[in-house]
């Protein structure tokens, strides 16, 4: 995830880089931006074959903008800014929504460890132990990516899905130093918890009555059996790139950080909050003030960006303006906050532009891993289109491996089948005459050691490429999660090492066997 962000982050400057002027006036939106907005995202989804899709735009007196594009499920159901679609890492600004109410109450203390909250959660004195609440928040728990992702093989939906899933990582050292920064699902999983313990009721109940209901957030789910009931989109998978249902399994373990699902509208009450300092439609979710401090880093990870609370923030150095012509050297640049939410069969996008009163949002039911920067452009580009810019294309930014990985594994396979009938048919041809079977050292370099040597790199090669390029380090999650790569390292580890080790023996047999 942390590659992700980083791109998406890239992704957003590189977006805005021609908007060099001050930002347009706010408004209702005019029909010429409004058809422009429309013709700009369904090309997007088009070029990526998104199925479904909704986007909504908002200002600080409301929703400016809504529509849905595509359908939601195979029957044809049209999607709807209405229809609930799981947004993965957006679920973090809604934890971090419940996680500030409790630091006004003083139920929880920024700088408080968890240790002091959950005497379990470390040996006293221990490196666990010293993790803070900031350090949750801002990704420096010291916690791997890959340590926050291992809880979801747990599909147990019981009422101690999250408390195992904490207890599992209260029982991991930090990979790296506390205060580094990773991005990790775990630790907005702990969060959740905490919300739990320190409320006296579920994380599911108390995002119910004190996050989604005064944010009259209708269509927002914490179980999947609630968000299927209301409609939820069905989520595609692009398997060797062709877009087939999919669903990834549900795991409540990680709801706080992963699994909340919610629509395109309900997400555009989130932000119109953020542009009214807590309030939506009269409800106040969090006191003067409060709605702000979320949208301050709590770490910065390079020194032109910061992180915190579930959300990214960064100035758009290209969109400042000049203030003081006369001086000619004082210049207003604004911030955007934003963040992405991905999951193997669905993307989701979230931008705030607080200083121009713009919010946008954006849901799909697909996600390609490959290729996901491709899938985290699209509201950065309807911002683009709202400052007066023109959008860029869609740009591809992961590393040249891992897009090509499919492709790699499936030549790999391929090419390893076919050997399969040229090779029996040459152990074939050396027990009928024998006396052309190959013999001496040559013969056992040749026909033996290189191409066991052949199967065997290939094999290691493509483990390698996806374990450690990889944020899933399981192979049982990878399967679940990624079920082409994991049917790909099967088969090539198959070929490549059951049936190169049947063929070095079957030519062994025929090469000591006598050439009378």
């Amino acid at each position: 995830m942390l590659r992700r962000s980083r791109v998406a982050a890239l992704g957003l400057a590189a977006v805005l880089a021609c908007v060099a002027a001050p930002a347009v006036a706010r408004g209702p939106l005019s029909a010429e931006m409004t058809a422009k907005i429309r013709d700009y995202v369904a090309g997007a989804l088009a070029e990526l074959k998104v199925p479904g899709a909704a986007v909504v735009i908002v200002g600080p007196e409301g929703i400016e903008y809504e529509e849905g594009f595509g359908s939601a499920r195979p029957d044809g159901t049209p999607a709807t800014p209405q229809t609930p679609f799981h947004v993965a890492s957006l679920s973090k600004e809604l934890t971090s929504i419940a996680v500030m109410q409790l630091i006004q109450s003083g139920d929880l203390e920024l700088d408080a460890t968890v240790h002091s909250y959950l005497p379990w959660f470390g040996a006293a004195g221990s490196e666990t132990a010293r993790i803070t609440i900031r350090n949750l928040l801002a990704h420096t728990s010291g916690w791997s990516e890959s340590d926050g992702l291992t809880n979801r093989i747990d599909e147990a939906t019981d009422d101690g899905a999250l408390e195992r899933n904490v207890r599992r990582l209260a029982g991991i050292p930090p990979s790296h130093p506390i205060g580094q920064f990773e991005y990790s699902d775990g630790n907005y999983n702990v969060l959740g918890y905490l919300v739990a313990v320190r409320s006296g009721v579920s994380y599911e109940q108390y995002m119910a009555e004190h996050v989604f209901a005064p944010l009259e957030m209708t269509h927002t789910h914490t179980s999947d059996s609630a968000a299927r009931a209301d409609g939820l989109a069905q989520g595609y998978y692009p398997f060797f790139g062709i877009p087939i249902p999919y669903d990834v399994p549900f795991a409540r373990s990680s709801v706080p950080g992963s699994f909340i699902a919610t629509s395109a509208e309900d997400l555009g009450h989130v932000l119109i909050a953020h542009l009214n300092d807590g309030q939506y439609a009269g409800n106040r979710v969090l006191p003067p003030g409060a709605m702000a401090q979320l949208r301050t880093p709590l770490v910065h990870p390079e020194s032109w960006n910061g992180y915190g609370w579930g959300w990214w923030s960064y100035p758009l150095w290209d969109a400042g303006h000049l203030v003081d012509a006369a001086g000619g050297s004082d210049y207003e640049v604004p911030v955007v906050v934003e963040h992405v939410g991905l999951q193997p069969t669905y993307a989701a996008g979230m931008l705030l532009l607080p200083s121009e009163g713009i919010g946008v949002d954006i849901v799909m039911n697909l996600d390609d891993q490959a290729a996901t920067s491709r899938f985290t452009q699209i509201h950065l580009g309807i911002a683009q289109i709202l400052l007066g810019g023109e959008p860029g294309p869609l740009i591809v930014r992961e590393d040249p491996l891992m897009q090509n990985a499919k492709l790699l594994l499936g030549g790999a396979v391929i090419l390893m089948a076919l050997g399969i009938p040229w090779a029996r048919r040459r152990v074939r041809r050396w027990r009928r005459d024998p006396a052309s079977a190959p013999r001496g050292g040559s013969g056992l370099l040749g026909h033996v050691v290189l191409p066991l040597t052949v199967d065997l790199g290939v094999t290691a090669f493509a483990w390698w490429l996806i374990l450690d390029r990889s944020p899933a380090k399981d192979v049982a999650l990878i399967v679940r999660l990624a079920p082409d790569v994991g049917l790909s390292l099967a088969a090539v580890a198959v070929l490549g090492v059951g049936w190169g080790l049947l063929r070095t023996a079957l030519t062994l047999r025929v090469m000591r066997a006598p050439s009378a």
